[in-house]
């Protein structure tokens, strides 16, 4: 259930950008569906382009607060992987409903418009940061997290490359490979 009006506008926005197109993803008919006047879209977003970005932004706060409550009670190495895993898994939250349709229309808007990808951008040195002091070996911890985007991109797509259980033996694996801590090298660091 979404609880406030901008995140009702960001939600009922991705749902028209999924079942109308991010074109015809207009100020109207963003607030037809989500209930409201145009005023009070217009009073939370300046813009389409303004709606998009927090589209964009509030994905990434998704992804940002999944990994936070995973590490609030995991603090074993590989937990922030295991919160980036978990958040490209998570189909629906309580404040934006369902993720999916979001995720369809930041591909779809960014794909369109390069600067909609700000906010995610703006977010990478800091999650690269995390991955590599994440206790694993930086390049697997890496590994993990391409895979868990391929992951998220192959079901907001819905390209069938794995079939169910192909996709539960390698969502374990990764999950396994989260729990791997780096190997000493040869003098003893952590590789």
């Amino acid at each position: 259930m979404v609880r406030d009006t901008k995140g009702k506008i960001i939600a009922s926005a991705a749902n028209v950008a999924v079942t109308r197109g991010v074109q015809n993803m207009t100020m109207d008919a963003v607030a037809e569906e989500a209930g409201i006047s145009k005023g009070a879209v217009f009073y939370h977003f300046d813009s389409k382009h303004d709606l998009l970005l927090s589209m964009v932004q509030a994905l990434t706060d998704v992804t940002d607060s999944t990994i936070a409550d995973v590490q609030s009670k995991d603090t074993e190495p590989g937990s922030w992987l295991r919160g980036f895993l978990k958040a490209s898994l998570t189909n629906t939250t309580e404040d934006l409903g369902p993720v999916g349709r979001l995720s369809v229309a930041f591909l779809t808007a960014a794909a369109n418009d390069t600067s909609l990808l700000e906010p995610m951008n703006r977010r990478q040195p800091a999650w690269r940061e995390a991955i590599n002091q994440s206790g694993l070996d930086p390049v697997q911890a890496q590994i993990i997290r391409l895979a868990a985007d391929g992951l998220w991109i192959n079901d907001v797509m819905g390209v069938p490359v794995l079939d169910a259980a192909e996709r539960t033996a390698v969502i374990e694996r990764l999950q396994a490979m989260t729990r791997e801590k780096a190997k000493p090298d040869q003098k003893g660091n952590q590789a």
